[in-house]
């Protein structure tokens, strides 16, 4: 709990921000406040969604499992998508970002995968949960799992105001009983099962998983590992906005990507080498196509409502945060289907004016 005072105190020296959502007063933690993290949710009685926590990421199996590890540990796959935090608040399901705002998006199509009575048996319960597709609204990338739209994903649960995850068995079992849909789970390992999981890793690579999320059974002690190709992917992705990313973006994904191939040489090393090549240059080919035609570079997301007021909240929240950097297409929300499908474009600001310089023939310093 967090008390009012204390609350108006973070809100008044900017450690937290007020907002409203469709009625629903609620503020997010900008910083740590009382031992909660950042994007933790103070709901109007006090009660504190706590923000879901970093996850430190292991680099080497061999030298990083025996290290990190000292009891067995489930492997749960990593899901290539954004992360919500799904709730019942006063009657009504609301799905928080991990930067603690509500999610317009999600909170609409939660009824699409989740059955809500599980908010009835488990009024407390907190679904932390992984939603991604090919039509999400943040995301340029997607996953092998999800062939159209999007799905979600359950990989942990919380009660509300109780610190720590709900332990893996009693997960499990609570999943099971109200039918949620979890993360594919890998099973069961220990520390020195090094070369199970290298082989797992090898295989959800090949099928183009993301990696790998290690839990042990009281789920308090966990870490990740991804595969090469996800690297890669990353790049492929990113690449049309390399200059409006920070550096780290990619020299991270590289040095993972040098790393992973060191452990896990393989095949051909040289096919690995000429798709990290075109990774990098399609996106930047791309970007300079779009220059030339368009004049401008940026992305166009297309995703699905259940309800057109839905789709106005997501606009009204793009518009508030996303300013002049999004652009919505002229005839959306349209329906399709049975659903309202919304397209905008997210706008590339500095590439965008490098190429357009570049293009015009302007004279450029290094």
């Amino acid at each position: 709990m967090i008390d009012g005072e204390t609350l108006q105190d973070a809100i008044a020296n900017h450690r937290a921000e007020a907002l409203t959502f469709d009625g629903l007063e609620y503020a997010r933690l900008l910083e740590p406040v009382h031992h909660y993290p950042r994007g933790s949710v103070v709901l109007p009685d006090g009660s504190v969604v706590p923000g879901y926590p970093a996850i430190g990421r292991i680099q080497s199996l061999e030298a990083g499992l025996p290290r990190q590890f000292d009891q067995p540990f489930w492997a749960e796959e990593k899901i290539d998508g954004f992360n919500v935090r799904i709730l019942r608040w006063e009657g009504r399901v609301v799905a928080f970002s991990r930067g603690g705002f509500v999610c317009a998006f999600s909170t609409d199509r939660v009824p699409d995968f989740v059955d809500l009575a599980v908010f009835e048996a488990e009024p407390d319960l907190v679904l932390c949960t992984e939603i991604a597709g090919p039509d999400t609204p943040y995301l340029e990338g997607s996953t092998p799992r999800v062939a159209h739209d999007v799905g979600l994903f359950v990989f942990d649960l919380m009660r509300l105001g109780q610190p720590g995850f709900v332990p893996q068995d009693e997960k499990f079992a609570l999943m099971e009983r109200h039918h949620l849909p979890p993360a594919p789970l890998h099973g069961q390992f220990t520390p020195e099962d090094t070369k199970a999981l290298g082989r797992l890793i090898r295989q959800l690579d090949a099928e183009g998983a993301e990696g790998l999320v290690l839990k042990t059974a009281d789920g308090e002690h966990r870490a990740k590992y991804v595969a090469g190709g996800s690297c890669i992917n990353d790049i492929r992705v990113c690449s049309e906005q390399l200059l409006d990313l920070p550096p780290e973006y990619f020299t991270n994904r590289l040095t993972r990507l040098a790393i992973f191939l060191a452990e896990h040489p393989p095949e051909e090393r040289a096919a690995v080498e000429h798709e990290l090549g075109a990774a990098l240059l399609s996106g930047l080919a791309t970007a300079v196509d779009k220059s030339r035609r368009d004049g401008r570079v940026g992305h166009t997301y297309r995703c699905r409502f259940r309800e057109r007021a839905g789709a106005q909240r997501f606009i009204d929240h793009m518009q508030a945060t996303g300013g002049r950097h999004v652009r919505f297409l002229p005839d959306t929300p349209r329906q399709e289907n049975g659903y309202w499908v919304l397209e905008f474009e997210r706008l590339f600001d500095r590439i965008t004016g490098t190429l357009a310089s570049a293009l015009a023939g302007d004279r450029q310093y290094d």
